[in-house]
Order: C-alpha cells, then structure tokens, then sequence
C-alpha cells in the first residue's frame, strides 16, 4: 500500500506490507476501544474485516501479543489485554520520566521548523475542540507529544515516546476530551508547554509538561476508576 500525504511531521512516502497493515489496523482498533475488553474476536473475522489473508494477520497478533496489547486463547481466537490501574501508574511514572526530558531538551534543541509544525498542531487541536470527536482529538493531541519529542533531535528519545503513548493511549481515551471543560483544560496545558519550549525556557518547558502529565493522570483516575485524587510520588 502506498502512501504518499502530508502529515504533522511533514511528508512521507511509505509502503506498508500486509502484515504491517494488519499490525497497525489491530492496533487501532485496541487503542480506541473497537475491540472490547472481555469479548473474544476470532482470527477468521479479523482477516473478513480487514480484507487482509490469514498468514499476515496471524504474524499481527503475534507481534501484539509479545507487546502485550492481546491475549491468543489457542482455538477460540484473541482477546484484548485488560489495563489495570496499577497498570496505568506504571505507565504515568515512565511517560514523566521521558516526557518531561523531552520538553527540557526541546526547548534547548528545537529547530525553526518543529516551532513551526508544534504550532499547527496546537492551533488544529484548538479548532477542533468543539467537535468533541475524542478519537481526532487524541491522535492531534499525541502528536503534539511526539513532535516535542522529536524536536530533542534524539531518536532514541522519540521511539521510546512513541512506545510509551501507546500504551498510555489504552485506558486515557476514555477519560478527557469527552467534554468540554477538560478539553479546554488540556489545551491550555499544551499551549503553556508549547510556549515554553519557543521561549527555549528548558526548566519552565519540563515543569509545565510534569503539570499537565499528571493532572491528566489524575483525570483518568477519577474517571475510568472513581478513585479521588491521592498523593503521586513522581521519582
């Protein structure tokens, strides 16, 4: 499949084969919330749907069973791997550990064009508020976290943050930009982070990034888990 279009990271052209195409088809549809935690998909109905022959798709579920994301049932066909809330802690205290180091180093590092390509994704996360389209949101929203990271100019950096949101994607999709006070909110938060870092302000750029994770947390906690907000010890 070719792909050839602008993104929020500039143009690309890319071809993908059938079992990355299965790959990353399943994996979306886990992240937001098409495959149903607790319900068993079978093998034969993931290859109808995607159009796509058993051989890749099975090489699919392989792969995002070694990445946690499915449980293979031998027989009976997949089911999605539930995230806990101990799950979700764990997650937070890596992407602050990474993500708030990525801010620091943008701010120090970042290029003409990452300012550039950061302020047209908080202006398109902003125009996009009131559509309350949680799925376009998250994908503008993450992408925003990956060009910080990419404006570290440290690859290493970027694919651990791309690993990282993820997996922190599984359960946050379900909490914010489903209003639109918290949306707000979260914008807000972005435009501080963004602003700091075209200030080159690397302390003020970490701090407000370390603000916005957390309250994000807490967000997630009250809502998917009811639980009330409780003292987070960030190492």
């Amino acid at each position: 499949m070719e792909e050839n279009k602008d993104t929020l990271l500039g143009k690309f052209i890319k071809t993908l084969s059938y079992k990355e195409q299965a790959y990353d088809l399943i994996k979306d549809a886990i992240l937001f919330n098409k495959f149903r935690i607790g319900a068993i998909y079978s093998q034969e109905s993931i290859c109808n749907e995607l159009g796509i022959s058993r051989t890749p798709v099975r090489e699919a579920l392989i792969e995002l069973q070694k990445e946690g994301y499915i449980t293979i049932l031998r027989g009976r066909g997949i089911e999605v791997t539930p995230v806990t809330e101990e799950d979700a802690k764990d997650i937070l205290e890596v992407r602050i550990f990474y993500e708030k180091n990525n801010a620091f180093l943008a701010a120090k590092r970042i290029k003409d064009e990452d300012i550039k390509l950061l302020k047209e994704c908080i202006e398109k996360l902003e125009s996009n508020l009131t559509t309350f389209d949680s799925q376009l949101l998250y994908r503008i929203d993450h992408q925003f976290h990956r060009l910080v990271a990419k404006a570290t100019q440290n690859n290493w950096m970027y694919k651990e943050t791309e690993l990282i949101l993820d997996n922190y994607l599984r359960f946050e999709n379900k909490s914010v930009y489903n209003n639109s006070i918290d949306g707000q909110l979260v914008f807000k938060e972005h435009l501080a982070i963004f602003n700091a870092i075209k200030d080159k302000d690397s302390e003020k750029a970490k701090k407000m990034m370390e603000k916005h994770l957390v309250n994000s947390y807490y967000r997630t906690l009250k809502k998917i888990w009811n639980t009330e907000k409780e003292e987070l010890e960030i190492r």
